[in-house]
């Protein structure tokens, strides 16, 4: 009876980088994966545990913005996937990879809630900011670029949306 072998085939995308330019590329996408998936389970945190009067509209503008980090982490991990790299699953992976804090065993109060996700938004933005630069200048990445841009623009909007259930008095 004759016996089957399977063998390992791995094709390395050829994506006009060089090993090291994509090596470069993994870890502002892994960095990324664990900043969005710090965000998305801190914002379910609060979702699960916010109170008060502006209880409704908080508990499903949270529900929202973890919903849409969901779709956006899973394209990260593909994009990953599409580089020829491996993608990190673990929360201790994440936990080691984020540039987020977290706040273990302490539930804010609803003010502080909506500062912290605002403070997370816009720290995105500006990692986001400094990642795209090094996408364009450094590693002549366009598409990279342009990919993590979109997701900026996503979180600008997040932090205003928070914002604006912090602001009584009319414009600041």
């Amino acid at each position: 009876m004759a016996t089957a072998t399977k063998t390992k085939l791995h094709i390395t995308p050829d994506l006009g980088l060089d090993e090291k330019t994509v090596d470069q590329v993994a870890d502002i996408l892994k960095t990324t994966l664990a900043d969005e998936f710090t965000l998305r389970l801190k914002l379910r945190k609060y979702h699960w545990n916010v109170t008060g009067h502006q209880f409704r509209g908080l508990h499903e503008l949270f529900e929202e913005q973890y919903t849409a980090l969901a779709e956006f982490i899973d394209e990260v991990a593909e994009r990953l996937r599409s580089y020829g790299k491996l993608s990190p699953g673990t929360m201790q992976e994440f936990l080691d990879m984020t540039r987020l804090e977290e706040n273990p065993g302490e539930i804010p109060s609803v003010d502080d809630m909506v500062t912290n996700l605002v403070q997370d938004h816009e720290s995105l933005v500006r990692y986001f900011r400094e990642d795209i630069k090094t996408a364009e200048e450094e590693l002549e990445d366009v598409g990279l670029a342009d990919f993590l841009s979109g997701q900026l623009q996503v979180h600008q909007e997040m932090a205003w949306m928070l914002r604006s259930f912090l602001q009584t008095d009319g414009l600041s």
